[in-house]
């Protein structure tokens, strides 16, 4: 009998496993998420673990009336700047806000 789920998991990249590391901290507790200056309400955070696939969505968002969605292939050679802001390939700035921070 066929396994029910065979896909290969992803082959362990320690930059890739310390950047998810670093998304499960910035998203806890956040409750916005700023997309260079544009700030969304975080409606669905999903920290990112070794079973995550490339089309898994992270992080929904809305403002206003335009609606944010990041699926782990975004995060795809995604870097740490020196404040700890997360640089995306594309050289998108995402940070990861609790309520207390935005005024």
């Amino acid at each position: 009998m066929p396994a029910p789920f065979s896909a290969p998991l992803a082959t362990f990249n320690p930059d890739l496993a310390n950047l998810h590391d670093k998304l499960t901290i910035a998203m806890n507790e956040a409750s916005y998420v700023q997309i260079d200056e544009a700030v969304f309400a975080a409606d669905y955070l999903h920290a990112p673990d070794e079973f995550t696939r490339p089309d898994d969505v992270l992080v929904e968002g809305t403002r206003d009336d335009a609606e944010l969605l990041l699926l782990q292939r975004d995060f795809e050679g995604a870097t740490l700047d020196d404040d700890g802001d997360i640089v995306l390939a594309d050289g998108t700035t995402v940070r990861f806000l609790r309520s207390a921070m935005v005024h």
